[in-house]
């Protein structure tokens, strides 16, 4: 992907609209449920779009996968959910848990667009 101002101005819309998206959950969602569903999802989406043919240009991929999928998922939010827990063996445990799901619905998202777009 070029590194130019189309780039980058697609990319910050699109990261726009996932923070957006993300705080939309965070408004409805206690900080543990909201850091879930919005990994879970976004892993999910970025699996789908990487599957999808329909979003593998440089235009689609700077708006969707960098943009969106990177502004609506939170690596920063799973690590403050970790220090500020008063047990750190338990925040541990669930982020990894969460990191193994996302993994998981990355592959079956992909493996699913795949699939559709036979």
């Amino acid at each position: 992907m070029p590194l130019n101002w189309s780039t980058i101005w697609r990319t910050f819309l699109g990261g726009a609209l996932g923070t957006l998206l993300r705080l939309g959950v965070l408004l409805f969602a206690t900080q543990l449920t909201a850091l879930f569903i919005v990994n879970l999802i976004g892993a999910a989406f970025l699996g789908w779009t990487n599957g999808d043919s329909r979003f593998s240009g440089d235009r689609a991929s700077a708006f969707w996968k960098v943009g969106f999928a990177g502004g609506f998922t939170t690596m920063s939010g799973l690590a403050m959910f970790i220090a500020s827990s008063d047990s750190t063996f338990k925040s541990i445990a669930i982020a990894v848990l969460m990191m193994l799901l996302g993994v998981w619905a990355y592959l079956a998202a992909k493996f699913g667009a795949t699939k559709w777009r036979r």
